[in-house]
């Protein structure tokens, strides 16, 4: 597509989102440092004045996709078939889908997290009000799977929360350090369910079900509850 004439065609919030899409992309393949603007207009499609015309830097890109990221309602939490999960199961989905959030859009890492805190960034508060939110809702799904005696970890749900979201921070820190060896959705998957089966859970089977499985038992949940 031209530079010059197929994007004037297209609305001004279209070619924005364009931007920020290539700047995922660039984010995550080549990192934040060695992108430059350059290289985000290249593919977008665009030249450098059309990026300027919405961002004033690279690092305003990097703090709005960021500021996306951490929209919890996008990660669906609150989804009502979630939420109709037994409190181990609905655990699981949490993590299941911030990791498939993290792989599509892997400019939001832990990593793009620290570089855009340090210096005197501007994003630290509301990095920090993100891991607040969700240790606090991970946090009370532990407590109600202690109650329910699905949980059996007997450490204070809120010490629970903070070491799973670490365990994870750190899995995700190392997909990006090496994607093939330690990728999210595969070894990071093996970790977090062997982290699930030996530090929390009882040895139900369904601690071990996969999201393709929650489905399924979602709708037996539906019909029973119907009858």
């Amino acid at each position: 597509m031209s530079k010059t004439l197929g994007w004037k065609k297209l609305p001004e919030d279209v070619r924005r989102e364009s931007i920020l899409v290539a700047a995922m992309r660039c984010f995550f393949s080549k990192g934040f440092e060695k992108t430059s603007v350059q290289d985000i207009a290249d593919t977008a499609g665009l030249t450098k004045g059309g990026i300027y015309f919405h961002f004033e830097s690279k690092e305003e890109i990097r703090d709005t996709l960021i500021r996306d990221f951490l929209n919890l309602d996008r990660l669906g939490f609150k989804d009502p078939e979630v939420v109709l999960l037994p409190p181990h199961l609905r655990l699981k989905e949490f993590l299941e889908r911030l990791a498939n959030r993290l792989t599509i859009e892997g400019n939001c890492s832990p990593r793009l997290f620290a570089e855009a805190t340090s210096n005197g960034g501007i994003m630290e508060k509301e990095i920090v009000s993100f891991y607040d939110s969700l240790e606090s809702i991970f946090s009370e799904t532990i407590r109600e799977g202690q109650k329910a005696g699905s949980i059996i970890n007997s450490m204070s749900p809120e010490l629970l929360a903070r070491t799973i979201l670490a365990v994870f921070d750190g899995l995700q820190i190392q997909a990006d350090i090496s994607p093939t060896k330690r990728d999210l959705q595969v070894r990071g998957r093996e970790t977090l369910n062997s982290f699930f089966k030996n530090l929390l859970l009882t040895f139900d089977p369904t601690c071990e079900k996969t999201a393709s499985d929650l489905a399924s038992y979602r709708n037996e949940d539906r019909v029973d509850a119907d009858s």
